[in-house]
């Protein structure tokens, strides 16, 4: 599976330069702001909604010291499918939407956040199974797919070590632009991209 997805990678490339010109627009996650979501009760979890571009909103998750940040439109309901990462994190304040302008509005296939998780996951980097390094905080890139219907939700599609990949960001990007398509959520894994790897 994990071949498809690379494959598709760089095949993506090509169809992606006869598509509209990716653009990105940028959303805050002030959880001291952003409005609190339904209560948990007893439960150790935390839900807040931040908003997004126009049209779209973040539900932001937080239990046992994990989060889950799930993009989708404004005021939709969706039931709780926690996807994080292994140890223990916190999020970024800034949120990168990747997407298209499309008859002058922005529509978005799929959001960027970065993640900062607890030391001791994956020592070495990710090419070792891990997505931080030996001492002080992981640092990832998360690509998740915005759901194109009302009906879809969305999921993780790829992983970037931000400190052992150089130009991040960039491939960051080129995860979202290439398989936002091709990859179908509950059915294929998420890419992890290892520094060296053939393309980055």
């Amino acid at each position: 599976m994990r071949c498809f997805l690379i494959a598709g990678l760089f095949s993506g490339l090509l169809a992606a330069s006869a598509m509209a010109q990716p653009v990105s627009q940028y959303s805050d996650i002030d959880l001291d702001v952003c409005p609190q979501g339904q209560d948990f009760g007893d439960e150790p979890a935390y839900e807040a909604v931040c908003p997004g571009p126009e049209g779209w909103e973040l539900r932001v998750m937080e239990g046992d010291l994990r989060f889950w940040v799930e993009p989708r439109r404004t005021g939709a309901q969706t039931a709780i499918l926690f996807e994080t990462l292994g140890p223990f994190n916190t999020v970024n304040t800034k949120a990168e939407w990747r997407g298209e302008m499309a008859a002058g509005s922005f529509e978005p296939y799929a959001l960027i956040l970065r993640y900062f998780t607890d030391s001791g996951m994956g020592e070495g980097g990710l090419g070792e199974g891990g997505m931080g390094e030996e001492n002080g905080k992981g640092n990832v890139l998360v690509v998740s797919k915005v759901p194109a219907t009302p009906d879809e939700r969305s999921c993780h599609i790829g992983y970037v070590d931000a400190k052992a990949v150089s130009n991040a960001n960039e491939v960051a990007r080129q995860v979202a632009d290439t398989m936002r398509d091709s990859f179908e959520c509950g059915t294929h894994t998420p890419v992890t991209v290892v520094p060296g790897q053939p393309g980055f």
